[in-house]
């Protein structure tokens, strides 16, 4: 068992955009760009340790495959995003998921024992934790095992069946950054997903920011803006 910590840059950007057009860029009106460098404040506070893994990649589900090829199972993942990426599946049955994709790959994760725990760090004000029916709003009633709010935040229980029969529970935890715990742990693995159809060009210092914060290599950086560049605007 490990510590993962998985970011995706739309964390930064507010307004958050729900829905993408695949390969296109929205389009930038009144957004708001957050500093990186509070999170990683924050990170440093809780005592989560920077490991030497580090991957900068466009689309999310990337995150699958680094840890697919890492072979560690029953993993804790930190899910720094704006999305919770737990979509597109209503049954606790994961015999029979959708395609990978950036939406789902923790999905997919669970399946296949990667993941047993996730903290999904949210965006601050993004969800009200208190709302009655927030869990249901994103999984089944079949899905949800216990559940209580305690000091921010929302813990839960998800229950699933595994290929074979086999029930798992993942516990799963909602959260600000400033509500983690102090894991006083290494990240063996930090991926960092830029998901250039959820933020907009303006948004995209933030590639060179996350780049530096994390050492990651300036001719990696450099190929992820010509991507990103490469890539039309349109209206979501």
């Amino acid at each position: 068992m490990g510590l993962y910590l998985d970011i995706d840059l739309d964390y930064f950007v507010s307004p958050i955009i729900k829905e993408s057009v695949s390969n296109h860029r929205p389009a930038a009106t009144n957004f708001e760009i957050k500093e990186p460098d509070t999170l990683f404040n924050i990170l440093k506070q809780k005592e989560i340790f920077l490991g030497n893994k580090r991957y900068l990649f466009t689309n999310h589900m990337q995150s699958h495959l680094r840890w697919w090829m890492h072979g560690r199972l029953q993993n804790t993942v930190i899910h720094i995003d704006a999305h919770s990426d737990l979509y597109g599946h209503r049954s606790p049955s994961l015999a029979n998921l959708k395609m990978l994709g950036c939406q789902n790959y923790l999905w997919h994760a669970i399946r296949e024992g990667l993941v047993a725990e996730i903290y999904w760090v949210f965006p601050d004000g993004a969800l009200d934790l208190k709302k009655p029916g927030l869990l249901l709003s994103m999984f089944a009633p079949s899905q949800l095992g216990e559940f209580f709010l305690q000091d921010n935040v929302l813990h839960a229980e998800l229950l699933c069946e595994l290929p074979g029969g086999r029930p798992h529970k993942v516990n799963y935890h909602l959260l600000q950054a400033d509500s983690l715990p102090v894991f006083r742990t290494t990240a063996e693995i930090i991926t960092v997903a830029t998901s250039p159809d959820f933020i907009p060009r303006q948004a995209d210092r933030l590639i060179s920011s996350v780049g530096q914060l994390l050492g990651i290599d300036e001719k990696v950086i450099d190929n992820i803006l010509k991507q990103h560049a490469g890539m039309k605007t349109v209206a979501v």
